[in-house]
């Protein structure tokens, strides 16, 4: 132990009561979802969570449920930075009420693809609109004394191959792109925690890239935080510790422990470089809380305290959410609001009935409930309109699980189902009674339970079936499979360990069969689940049952509800786990035959309305054939009573799109992102993604970035902006807007910024630049002010290892949309100078 003599009331001080071995501890998980504790410097073990849609806590567990959230990227339809941090602010709060001390969130990867099968987590496929939300989360988060998780840095944009792919990304690309928002989360909303992706840039892994580490994010940006390791991202011991990542998670495994405790005392890794990685987790145990006494700062001020919050998220504040992002994106006739006036409503489609609130893998929560739309419709229009439902047709790639008011558990007689662990000899080790026939483990499961290990779980329940016919039933798990009825065998397979670990929770493999069920009738169903013994990842099973369904009855059926019906609310998206961690969509087209159902009911019912349930772009062959049309997202558990609300009116859709909807898969500038044989992924489009694409190419997309209707009307009558402005300095401008329709409304200002001259190849049209909501009354004008940071005018030099002035005479360019801009304004910026070097101050990013 070091000399007494070390000022231990300092984070310094702390550091020299700690042996190496010690101090290298508290850098590995002590598990899945914590960090080890030190009673002898006072310092608790830090609990994670992951996110961003809700906090989930250290287990999936139904009994202990928690808020679902709108996706982010539903959070990015909103344009609102205010609500975004009074949601983060919220869900900091939740954290809070659980235990939880870091959210490993938000994630601020752009949305370089359609297909990206984690799009959903993204907030845009713009930097400064994805910047400008996540500060704001950021903010909200920590302000309740929370630890926010900056993730993935970088270039982690995609699924397929991520843990191994070699993203190959310009320096200037970088910059000007994908590190954006990275840096405007550390510096403008000093983010306490980074986390390192899987992949490779460049041809260094993330978590061993000094470059991109040490010189950018903590030298040139002065991050003060902890960089994590995203989840057994961590493969070496001097390579990562050499690149200054500072936690390995989980543990208690991992490559450091005695490996570095070695390389230290060995001095192949500085004790130095350890002791600035150990003070940095103080300093974020400090921020937390999780120092059991009050100590001198070597280098900061004190934060403030958390503000008050309460201690689930208020389901007020979920519909505004959620309306709020809901984009209108075609409203014929002024179809929408409805009106039912006494008549007959249809409510069709698979997501009416089964609705997705919500994406699959690390970001899945298990929620306090579930509104579905034909639920909540059919609750607001009681005693205005009659309404009828229709599935139309079945999208679901694994089976769903039954209701848990059909299973009853045989121990208790209450509805649910129980749950067993054996041991390898069939003994039981525990047993609890569970509301949901789908369950997932990362830690807290027996000794002998587990990959390679020879305990079995076990799911037992009685189901009764409504009616008499046939039913599909599934077990899924990785790992042996035995499913029996009445102690029938029914199911007994293996099914195979998927690449990726997060797989074995978002679509593991799955057995299916078919049994002939009687109405009135229990009947006992027992699914044996035996982890394979080269599994990774957590641990899952699931019992699916449903009744076995005819497409084309379905389909008739609902389209023969839209002909009785005066108006047909046709409710499509993405089945269950088909937007998802862990892989890509293969496809932009709506899973089944909801393509064919949306023509059906269109062709039988002119007063057709759709509502898009997905959290990324799906393909619209139809869309000029409906009425009106809103993208709804995956926007947690209030998406009933925010859907009602808005279609009736009483709420108006408040949403703009941040990401691009092609009318064909092959306009899309990015599609498919798959590394080549050398796993090597090339960002060859540079610059070029999303609506700078589109611009780049002259493709006229099916809606633009930026594009939504409300319920009124806006006229764009001026912009007020100078002539010129100085090298480093930010130009605001004066937007005039009139609401001219008969209702209060909201709209967003969005200010583009076109380069001089002609546009030099590879360099985009215009760029977001900055935006602003405005609400007013009908009739009313208002100003609004935008400020274009300065370095919207700048680019990044690579020769010159710096940002640069182009000069010359820009223009302003302002509208609701990317491609709606009436109104424009030149302006001047200085001749071609040295902004600055990397890393010196001032180069904040916009």
């Amino acid at each position: 132990m070091p000399a007494a003599a070390a000022e231990p009331r300092t984070y310094r001080g702390l550091v020299a009561m700690l042996s190496v071995a010690e101090k290298v501890q508290l850098l590995t998980g002590a598990d899945s979802w914590r960090t080890h504790g030190c009673e002898t410097i006072g310092l608790r073990k830090l609990v994670t969570s992951d996110g961003p849609a809700g906090v989930r806590g250290t287990t999936k567990d139904e009994r202990r449920p928690s808020a679902s959230l709108p996706c982010p990227s539903a959070l990015g339809a909103t344009w609102d930075a205010d609500l975004v941090y009074r949601v983060a602010l919220a869900l900091g709060a939740e954290a809070r009420s659980k235990g939880v001390d870091i959210l490993l969130a938000p994630t601020v990867n752009l949305m370089r693809t359609p297909l990206g099968g984690r799009g959903f987590e993204f907030f845009a496929e713009d930097p400064v609109l994805t910047g400008a939300l996540a500060t704001a989360y950021v903010r909200g988060v920590q302000r309740a004394g929370v630890a926010a998780t900056v993730k993935h840095y970088v270039g982690n944009d995609s699924e397929t191959e991520r843990w191994t792919y070699d993203a190959r990304i310009s320096e200037s690309v970088l910059r000007e792109l994908y590190l954006v928002p990275f840096e405007a989360c550390v510096r403008e909303a000093g983010a306490w925690l980074v986390m390192a992706a899987y992949n490779k840039v460049n041809g260094e892994r993330m978590t061993e890239n000094v470059r991109l580490l040490r010189d950018v994010l903590k030298n040139e940006w002065g991050f003060d935080g902890v960089v994590t390791s995203d989840w057994h991202a961590a493969r070496s011991t001097q390579a990562t510790a050499a690149a200054t990542l500072d936690l390995s998670m989980p543990g208690p495994d991992g490559p450091w422990g005695e490996l570095l405790t070695r390389a230290v005392i060995e001095r192949t890794v500085s004790e130095e470089l350890l002791d600035d990685k150990v003070v940095r987790l103080l300093r974020l145990a400090r921020r937390v809380g999780a120092l059991g006494e009050e100590i001198t700062h070597d280098d900061e001020a004190a934060t403030g305290e958390a503000e008050l919050a309460p201690d689930l998220v208020d389901p007020g504040l979920l519909r505004t959410a959620a309306a709020a992002s809901f984009v209108l994106l075609r409203n014929r006739g002024q179809v929408l609001p409805l009106d039912p006036a006494g008549g007959r409503v249809a409510v069709i489609g698979p997501n009416a009935i089964y609705p997705t609130i919500q994406g699959g893998g690390s970001a899945g929560v298990a929620p306090v409930g579930v509104e579905t739309p034909a639920e909540a419709l059919q609750a607001a229009l009681a005693g205005r309109a009659e309404v009828v439902t229709a599935v139309g047709c079945q999208t679901w790639q694994s089976l769903p699980e039954p209701p848990i008011g059909s299973l009853r558990d045989p121990s208790t007689g209450e509805p649910g189902v129980l749950l067993e662990f054996l041991d390898g000899q069939g003994n039981l080790l525990a047993a609890e009674h569970r509301m949901s026939a789908s369950l997932a483990w990362w830690d807290g499961v027996p000794a002998g339970i587990g990959w390679g290990k020879p305990g079995v779980i076990a799911l037992t329940a009685t189901f009764m079936a409504r009616t008499s016919g046939s039913y599909q039933l599934s077990a899924a798990g990785v790992g042996g499979l035995t499913l029996t009825a009445d102690g029938v065998t029914v199911i007994d397979g293996v099914t195979k360990v998927p690449d990726d670990p997060v797989e074995a929770m978002t679509r593991p493999g799955e057995l299916r069969a078919a049994l002939w069920l009687e109405s009135g009738t229990a009947t006992r169903l027992r699914l044996e689940f035996r982890p394979a013994t080269d599994g990774d990842g957590p641990l899952s099973v699931r019992l699916g049952l449903v009744p076995v369904a005819d497409d084309d009855v379905l389909l008739a059926r609902a389209e023969a509800a839209a002909a009785a019906a005066d108006a047909a609310i046709v409710v499509v998206g993405s089945a269950e786990l088909t937007e998802s961690e862990g892989f890509d969509r293969t496809t932009m087209a709506l899973p089944g035959r909801q393509d064919e159902l949306v023509r059906r009911v269109a062709a039988a019912n002119g007063k057709t309305i759709v509502v898009v349930n997905s959290g990324m772009p799906v393909l619209m062959p139809w869309a000029d054939q409906v009425a009106a049309i809103l993208h709804a997202w995956l926007p947690g558990q209030a998406f009933g009573s925010a859907l009602a609300g808005v279609l009736l009116g009483e709420t108006e859709p408040g949403g703009r799109l941040p990401v691009t909807i092609p009318a064909a898969e092959s306009d899309a500038p990015v599609l498919h992102a798959d590394p080549d044989e050398h796993g090597v992924l090339r960002y060859s489009e540079g610059l070029l993604i999303g609506y700078r694409g589109y611009d780049a190419s002259s493709t006229t997309p099916r809606y633009p970035f930026g594009h939504g209707l409300g319920y009124t009307t806006w006229a764009y009558e001026s912009i007020e902006c100078p002539d010129a402005v100085a090298e480093g300095e930010d130009l605001e401008v004066a937007v005039t807007v009139r609401n001219t329709g008969g209702r209060p409304g909201k709209d967003v200002v969005q200010a583009y910024l076109a380069e001089p001259g002609q546009r030099t190849a590879g360099r985009p049209v215009r760029v977001l630049a900055a935006f602003a909501a405005v609400k007013s009354a009908p009739g009313q004008a208002v100003k609004v002010r935008l400020k274009i940071p300065a370095r919207a005018f700048a680019r990044y030099d690579e020769d010159l290892a710096s940002w640069i002035w182009p000069g010359g005479q820009f223009t302003v360019q302002v509208g609701p949309s990317s491609r709606s801009l009436p109104l424009a304004a030149p302006v001047r910026s200085g001749t071609m100078v040295r902004l600055m070097s990397a890393g010196q101050p001032g180069s904040d990013p916009g």
